[in-house]
C-alpha cells in the first residue's frame, strides 16, 4: 500500500506535461504537451528510483482519467511545481 498525498489548502501543486506520447493502450482522455494541469493528489513512489502516480484535473476541476482501469498518470510525464499560498 502507498500513501496518498493531498496538497493542504495553503499549497497548490501543478504539473506541466513534458511527455504526451501515447501509451500502449488506447486512452479515453489524454494530456497535451506543454499544458499545465492542477494536481488533485499524488502517491509516494512504489519502489526506490521509480516515479509516482498523480491525479490531475482540467480547468473545471474535473479529474482526467486515461481509462477506467488507469486513474492516474505517471510522474515522469510531467514537471511538478508547488506554490505556497498566503
Amino acid at each position: 500500500m502507498v500513501n496518498l498525498f493531498v496538497p493542504p489548502s495553503y499549497m497548490a501543486v501543478y504539473a506541466k506535461c513534458v511527455d504526451a506520447s501515447m501509451p500502449a493502450f488506447e486512452p479515453e482522455e489524454w494530456i497535451e504537451a506543454g499544458k499545465v494541469y492542477p494536481v488533485k493528489h499524488f502517491t509516494e513512489p512504489m519502489n526506490q528510483g521509480e516515479g509516482y502516480a498523480i491525479t490531475i484535473t482540467d480547468e473545471d476541476g474535473i479529474e482526467i482519467h486515461p481509462s477506467s482501469s488507469h486513474w492516474s498518470f505517471a510522474s515522469h510525464r510531467f514537471e511538478m511545481y508547488t506554490l505556497h499560498l498566503n
